[in-house]
């Protein structure tokens, strides 16, 4: 008998080699704003006027959906330098704060100097908590040379004209010193003790504004309208828990005291609860509507509605919209907003141009 032959083993398949891994294409960098469209975002701010113009390099970003570093590096080029202007050097090796630094048409540069906007940003960049008045000629340090000598010629004018912002004081001298009022303004002898954040609400106006050496009481300059003092009850119902040094409360003291007695009128409530959320928050001259609803708790939203419309008509006060590019609002952000013309303002800005 013939033995059967055993089938032959068939050959494992090879295994096949798994295809190689494609590497992902490298992203593509967004191209920078183009200068017109700069331009033109500038332009627009600076027809709605007040705390709009001049934008900061952080606004304006959010105006433009770009980064704070792309708005840089478009500004920097040679097309833009011969229109626009950053109020600080861009190109050293320090870059500048977004939120502290200004851009401008290079036409205005003048006009600038010489505005309240560029002064308080300065002061409050300049400042220090153990040091906050602030030396004429430390203002305009960092500031481009052509704006710094221009902003320190302006002071210097408005220090002789008796013309500062309603939030901004002086003491005159060889070396005249800046300060923000809710800093150091004091109460006379015997008063309770004010949070410095109220003190606007106490009835400080710019006509009563000291500009005189501590303890000399501030005169309002020749035929300034006189502004009623302070009522008592504005002025006796600081918290027994108010610093007597006149340092800053928290924001929920700063306007409690409006709540007792006998009711502050609108105007210096919100002036003291926007300059208390805007400290807070920054100085960047941007409060939410919420946030300064939720700090007159006791002011119903009609009535709100119609004083703030009062404030923006004697141009005290201006709302914006938000874009809602670089900031998610939550739903308690839109309802608090007032919509105008199919917009939905949530932002309130202290105007500078009034």
């Amino acid at each position: 008998m013939t033995k059967e032959k055993a089938p032959a083993k068939q050959k494992a398949p090879a295994k096949q080699k798994a295809p190689a891994k494609q590497k992902a294409a490298p992203r593509k960098k967004a191209p920078p704003p183009s200068v017109p469209k700069l331009l033109g975002v500038l332009e627009s701010q600076k027809q709605l006027g007040g705390a709009s113009y001049p934008p900061t390099i952080a606004r304006l970003a959010e105006l433009t959906g770009d980064k704070p570093a792309v708005i840089v590096k478009a500004l920097i080029t040679d097309e833009a330098k011969a229109r626009v202007l950053l109020s600080r050097d861009a190109e050293g090796s320090k870059k500048p704060a977004p939120g502290t630094t200004l851009v401008l048409l290079a036409a205005d540069l003048e006009a600038v100097a010489q505005s309240d906007r560029l002064l308080e940003l300065q002061l409050q960049s300049a400042r220090k908590p153990d040091a906050p008045a602030v030396d004429l000629a430390q203002l305009p340090k960092g500031l481009l040379p052509a704006l710094g000598r221009a902003l320190k010629a302006a002071l210097e004018q408005r220090i002789a004209e008796r013309r500062l912002p309603r939030t901004v004081g002086v003491v005159t001298g060889k070396k005249p010193l800046f300060f923000f009022l809710a800093d150091a303004v004091l109460p006379d002898a015997g008063a309770p003790a004010l949070p410095a954040a109220s003190a606007a609400a106490a009835g400080i106006d710019a006509a009563q504004r000291p500009t005189a050496p501590a303890g000399a009481r501030p005169t309002a300059p020749a035929g300034a309208r006189p502004t009623a003092p302070a009522s008592p009850a504005s002025a006796d119902t600081a918290p027994t828990g108010a610093p007597s040094n006149g340092a800053p409360a928290p924001i929920a003291t700063a306007v409690a005291p409006f709540a007792a007695g006998a009711p502050a009128p609108f105007a210096a409530r919100f002036d003291a609860a926007f300059s208390a959320l805007d400290r807070a928050s920054g100085g960047l001259n941007y409060v939410t509507l919420r946030a300064l609803r939720a700090a007159l708790p006791d002011v119903p939203r009609a009535v709100f509605d119609a004083e703030l419309a009062a404030l923006r008509r004697q141009r005290r006060y201006s709302l914006d919209p938000s874009d809602g590019r670089h900031h998610q609002m939550a739903d308690a952000e839109r309802d608090a907003g007032i919509l105008e013309a199919g917009n939905l303002l949530v932002y309130v800005a202290r105007r500078h141009d009034a």
